[in-house]
This record gives structure tokens, sequence and C-alpha cells, in this order.
């Protein structure tokens, strides 16, 4: 059973990107919308793919997601409506693929699957 974190303060973003990833074979996930909220998911129960959405309600979902790899590798996929702007809050020497549009997430996790 594949275990998916979903970081995002927009309910209607987090359940689109919970319904992709359903049809992906996904079956279970944590919707959470602040920094602290996704490391303590993350921490109680491991997830096989995290999905960072543009924004949360505190903290940094960008944060949260380095800190939870930290406790082990994961994939880590960035869906958002304006990549412009998400790339301006990426640390200039992080390598990755990205970030994807909503549309393009079953790409995305193909790709994060190919990689891993």
């Amino acid at each position: 059973m594949s275990h998916a974190l979903i970081i995002d303060d927009n309910m209607i973003v987090s359940r689109a990107i919970q319904d992709r990833l359903s049809s992906l074979g996904f079956r279970s996930f944590d919707q959470t919308w602040t920094e602290e909220l996704a490391v303590a998911a993350a921490t109680r129960r491991a997830p096989d793919l995290v999905v960072v959405g543009d924004s949360v309600e505190t903290g940094s979902a960008l944060s949260a997601a380095r800190r939870i790899s930290k406790q082990r590798s994961i994939p880590i996929l960035m869906i958002t409506a304006d990549p412009g702007r998400l790339l301006q809050r990426i640390p200039k020497d992080t390598s990755f693929d990205g970030p994807f549009l909503l549309n393009e997430i079953e790409a995305a996790v193909a790709l994060s699957h190919a990689s891993g």
C-alpha cells in the first residue's frame, strides 16, 4: 500500500492531488497545512511520497520537505499553479526536476519512481 503526504493549505488543491494519486495506486494519505503538522504526520507514518503545494498556513512547505527527507530518502514532488513564484523560493544549489503543474502529476510520479 502506498502512502502519500500532501502539504498544502488549500483543501481543494489537496483533494485534487489526492484524487490524482489515488488513480495511480496510492491508498492512504495525510493532508497537512502547516510545516509542523507535515513533519509530525511523517514521523507518525512514513510516507512513500511527499507532495508540496504552493503554500501553508504557517512555516514553509519546502522546509517541511527538507526536514522530512533528512529522516529518510523519499521522493518529493512540488506541485504548483505558479512555477515562477515557487522557483524563486528554492535555494540555487538545489538539484531537482520540476516544479510540476497539477495536470503533470502522473508524469512526475513516474519520474520519481524511475529516480528512486
